[in-house]
């Protein structure tokens, strides 16, 4: 047992819980709405601005594509970092703005409402806390819904606030008609029918990943690549890789990949793990995995293709091949894989090193 086994089967306990949490989303989405909704009636916006820092600003890119698709307007995903570079050629008076911090306590996020509110944006805080400052400074506070999660690295919590934006962003576009009945009902379907196959899911994620972990416990990088509207899952992963076994692992787009960062491979120390989506890039993929093992590069797969179970390098999962929901298919999952390999590091001594300590508190990135 290693010296943080504790905390990381607290942490693998919150993975699980994304099933419940995300169950309970769908099933009281019209009540936990029903203020905003309520407040937003007649209002008709322009542009949807998805906000955070961190694991909160990879879940608006998660949704984006979603949104984007089912609503027909632009949708943004900014950090504060990016505020002043999107306000060079954009207004946002006319902007819904879901801006997202589970603890509610960002400074430079509520920063950033407090200016977009003033400019006249409608500002929905999505927070677990709605006593926090972002829920007071708010047009529209919304619970995040995933309940505590006392834990630095946030997990359910990722989950819950994609889960939620996406439930805000097509409740609006149900009750103002910019999405057509049928097409909502199609995409809550598919998302009960991802919530229904996501325990099964979790539990192949768990055999594949107990077949794998003394392998890949002698790589000292990871590269994750995707299609375009997956990159939200494999930045997430990636940042959590780098905080929970202190390894550089990096987030490609498979075009991206190809023109350079693929070379890492030659040092075998480094690892390719790629989310296969049935929907986009699926051949173009595949065919990367298919000569990357032929080459004996370490390549493994999560993919949608086929009948669900495993092989070696490939996981096969239960998968409604909806694109646009792909992020809530494979983030649970990815969530297991990057958790094992942690536990697995922990367990075997493998991630002494000594911290600089925790930048935050040196900006002062959290108010009272």
């Amino acid at each position: 047992m290693g010296k943080n086994a504790e905390y990381i089967q607290r942490v693998m306990e919150y993975v699980q819980e994304n099933v419940p949490v995300t169950k309970a989303i769908l099933a009281d989405r019209k009540e936990v709405c029903g203020t905003f909704l309520k407040n937003v009636q007649g209002k008709r916006f322009e542009k949807i601005l998805l906000f955070g820092i961190g694991s909160s600003y990879n879940a608006g890119l998660m949704v984006k594509p979603l949104l984007e698709s089912a609503l027909q307007m632009e949708v943004l995903v900014a950090s504060p970092a990016m505020y002043e570079q999107l306000c060079r050629s954009r207004r946002f008076d006319s902007a819904l703005l879901i801006a997202a911090s589970q603890s509610g306590k960002s400074a430079a996020t509520i920063d950033v409402v407090k200016e977009l509110k003033a400019q006249g944006a409608f500002v929905v805080g999505l927070t677990g806390n709605l006593e926090s400052p972002l829920a007071l400074e708010s047009s529209a506070a919304v619970d995040i819904h995933c309940g505590e999660e006392k834990s630095s690295v946030m997990t359910k919590g990722v989950l819950a606030t994609a889960m939620m934006m996406a439930v805000i962003g097509l409740e609006y576009g149900l009750a103002s008609g910019r999405m057509a009945a049928g097409d909502y009902e199609k995409i809550m379907g598919d998302l009960d029918r991802i919530a229904g196959q996501m325990q099964k899911n979790l539990d192949l994620a768990k055999e594949w990943c107990a077949a794998n972990l003394a392998d890949w416990s002698e790589y000292r990088s990871f590269s994750l690549i995707s299609n375009v509207d997956s990159t939200g899952v494999t930045l997430e992963i990636a940042l959590k890789v780098m905080e929970s076994i202190f390894l550089p692992s990096d987030s490609f787009e498979v075009e991206e990949y190809l023109h350079g960062p693929h070379l890492l491979l030659s040092r075998k120390e480094a690892a390719l793990l790629q989310l296969d989506s049935v929907s986009v890039d699926h051949e173009k993929l595949s065919r990367i995995h298919e000569f990357l093992r032929e080459k004996n590069a370490p390549s493994y797969q999560i993919t949608q293709e086929g009948e669900a179970g495993f092989t070696k390098d490939s996981l096969h999962i239960h998968s409604v091949k909806n694109g646009l929901l792909d992020f809530a298919e494979f983030l649970p999952v990815l969530q297991v894989w990057s958790i094992s390999l942690w536990e697995y590091f922990d367990r075997h001594d493998l991630d002494k090193c000594q911290m600089p300590g925790d930048l935050s508190g040196a900006l002062s990135t959290k108010v009272k």
